[in-house]
């Protein structure tokens, strides 16, 4: 039978895999003629059992080093991947989950199993095991236990929620999924691989309402000019899939901002990690706000050189704010941005006074007994996208 040692902990959190079945018999195979028999298959069974154990019924199992697997896959209802149970030898369980692949991916769950093994990383999932079933004439990767695939837990958690939050700024779950799978990919990468495959949302799954990622199955070109676009194509891949599958509103300007960023120029991909996880979509009411004076601190201070926010103003880029008095909609303010408005002098034609202004209501909006969260909806309804276009030239 094939031998494989039990994981050195439980703990779902270090993801520590066992030891693969006979590295010899891998490193031998041949990943171009990979075929279902050059995966190891139980010899107590000739096939991995599609059944569901019955108290009639006395279990065959399959020994993986302490762990024992009865070869029964439980199908998950409405999904393709099945559940089941390894036991090891003092009777502790440990649930798992099994990926299927075609046979002709023969070659992609070679990759996916080795590339997965290697990776240390709290939102990606490492592999126990790999196996041929033919009853489904698939290949089987054994994971972690997980509790469904994101495509699925989406529609769920939309059912009570809502992506975007009652002020318009995503909700706190999705900045946090976001982030943590940004720095995920980052980490994959520094690590000499690649997904490939991170615009399919079945390459995503969900443990306790945490997004993980599955199924890595590339590696790095040795080239330096090769790998940087294929990091690139990596990002843009997980780029598509939040755009089809999780922020999907095209009107949702703050949406559309931190998704363009993503086309930064390769030149500049050392820091679109960065930039992203700072980006003003990730940010709270009060954090966005801050931003406004902390641009315009910036532009009086004489030490910096705000060179393209500079550029920018001079070749009228900002003119769809001052167009007409950036404060011709000054009746529509409410409380407290009036009383801050009406205790200055502003020039309505110029941006700069607007960002005065701004600074201003960061500054002093607790002298009036605001509410910061209402403060920055308003700012956002009378001037649409102005902080992402200030920053963006910043």
């Amino acid at each position: 039978m094939p031998k494989l040692s039990r994981p050195k902990s439980f703990n779902r959190n270090k993801r520590v895999a066992p030891e693969d079945f006979p590295e010899e018999k891998l490193e031998k195979t041949d990943k171009t003629q990979i075929s279902p028999e050059s995966v190891p298959a139980p010899e107590a069974s000739p096939a991995v059992a599609l059944v569901t154990e019955t108290p009639e019924e006395k279990p065959q199992s399959t020994d993986f080093g302490d762990f024992s697997w009865d070869h029964k896959l439980h199908p998950v209802s409405g999904s393709s991947y099945f559940n089941a149970t390894l036991t090891n030898k003092n009777g502790k369980t440990k649930d798992v989950s099994f990926v299927p692949f075609d046979e002709a991916e023969g070659n992609k769950i070679f990759d996916t199993y080795t590339c997965n093994k290697t990776i240390y990383d709290e939102r990606v999932i490492r592999p126990y095991f790999i196996i041929y079933c033919k009853d489904i004439s698939k290949y089987i990767i054994c994971y972690d236990r997980f509790d469904c695939y994101l495509k699925d837990w989406l529609p769920k958690w939309l059912g009570s929620n809502c992506v975007k939050d009652l002020n318009g700024l995503p909700h706190m779950v999705i900045k946090t999924e976001i982030s943590k799978l940004l720095k995920s990919v980052s980490n994959i990468h520094k690590t000499g691989l690649l997904h490939l495959s991170l615009s399919d949302i079945s390459n995503y799954v969900v443990i306790d309402e945490n997004w993980y990622i599955i199924n890595v199955s590339g590696t790095l070109d040795k080239s330096y000019s090769k790998w940087k676009s294929e990091i690139l194509s990596d990002f843009h891949g997980f780029r598509d899939m939040l755009k089809d599958n999780v922020l999907t509103d095209t009107s949702w300007q703050e949406r559309n901002d931190f998704l363009n960023t993503f086309d930064m120029p390769i030149t500049y991909l050392h820091r679109l990690v960065p930039i992203l996880l700072d980006h003003v979509f990730t940010k709270s009411s009060r954090e966005r706000l801050r931003m406004f004076s902390e641009i315009r601190h910036g532009w009086m201070d004489p030490s910096r050189k705000c060179n393209m926010l500079s550029t920018a103003i001079s070749k009228g880029y900002f003119e769809c704010y001052t167009k007409g008095g950036w404060d011709k909609d000054k009746d529509q303010m409410g409380v407290v941005l009036s009383r801050i408005y009406n205790y200055q002098n502003y020039k309505g034609e110029n941006i700069l006074s607007l960002l005065k202004f701004l600074r201003n209501v960061y500054e002093h909006y607790n002298e009036h007994k605001g509410n910061v969260v209402d403060i920055e909806k308003e700012v956002r309804q009378l001037w649409p996208g102005l902080l992402e276009k200030l920053l963006h030239y910043y």
